[in-house]
């Protein structure tokens, strides 16, 4: 437990020297802009500065904490306890994962939808859903490194570490759920707790039965290219009916798989 809250320590240490540094260093660049043309200081505020000054130093955050946590062996990429053979075994480890995570990613949209039309949010979210939507490849690629480099913390080092220290996976799957919903709360956008928490609970789960964060990164970016193709548009009833049985037959089909080969406490 104490190696499992170093790593996060570590993480959040890492996390706030890279964000002072970012956001000091975007506010000298925005002031010298706006110097320069002859702006009132705090008039350089466009979604594409914000995006690129912000996507550069996520980069140097994510560079920063893979080279850390793979070098001093924190965490790895690794198929964990996906057998090599037969193949077919992470196959449908791989195709339950992304069926589930579409149907998640449509619960979510949903909920989100919602919570927008109650006012939970600003329109800073449809804007920069909106921005993401102009620059899919560029998106894309931005997700897919801080998703591998999110999953390579959170699960592949710290989650990881609190099994190994207790292995009790029913209730720290669900805590760590739990905890992960907090989340929503913090940004104001209490609707969202409810998906932040089935997602959470689903790729614990998923950790737990393969210890690889491999299809968890596939099912984050498929989530997300989801979450970019249906943001934006009216939600309806229908697209619960879609979801539910995504989620179920998805999350059961990619965890059934690995049920010979899972943990024996």
């Amino acid at each position: 437990m104490k190696k499992a809250m170093m790593y996060l320590l570590l993480a959040l240490g890492i996390t706030l020297g890279v964000v002072f540094v970012g956001g000091a260093t975007a506010g000298f660049v925005a002031g010298f802009i706006d110097g320069f043309n002859g702006d009132k200081v705090g008039t350089t505020s466009s979604m594409t500065y914000m995006v690129v000054v912000g996507s550069v130093f996520i980069i140097i955050l994510c560079v920063v904490l893979q080279w850390v946590f793979l070098k001093l062996g924190f965490a790895s990429y690794t198929i964990g306890r996906i057998p090599k053979s037969p193949k077919k075994v992470g196959l449908k480890v791989v195709v339950g994962t992304i069926v589930a995570m579409i149907g998640l990613a449509v619960f979510y949209w949903m909920l989100l939808d919602k919570s927008i039309s109650n006012g939970e949010s600003d329109g800073f979210v449809m804007e920069s859903y909106s921005w993401m939507r102009q620059h899919p490849i560029f998106t894309i690629l931005i997700l897919l490194f801080v998703e591998a480099t999110a999953n390579l913390v959170i699960y592949g080092a710290v989650l990881r570490e609190i099994l190994e220290w207790k292995h009790r996976p029913f209730p720290v799957v669900y805590i760590f759920a739990m905890i992960m919903s907090l989340f929503s709360l913090i940004e104001g956008m209490p609707s969202l707790m409810t998906p932040a928490f089935a997602i959470a609970l689903f790729e614990a789960a998923l950790f737990e039965y393969t210890r690889s964060i491999i299809p968890i990164i596939i099912g984050d970016v498929v989530f997300w290219i989801v979450m970019l193709c249906l943001v934006g548009l009216p939600s309806s009833g229908w697209a619960f009916l879609v979801a539910v049985p995504m989620m179920g037959v998805g999350g059961y089909f990619a965890i059934n798989s690995m049920e010979p080969y899972k943990p024996i406490d």
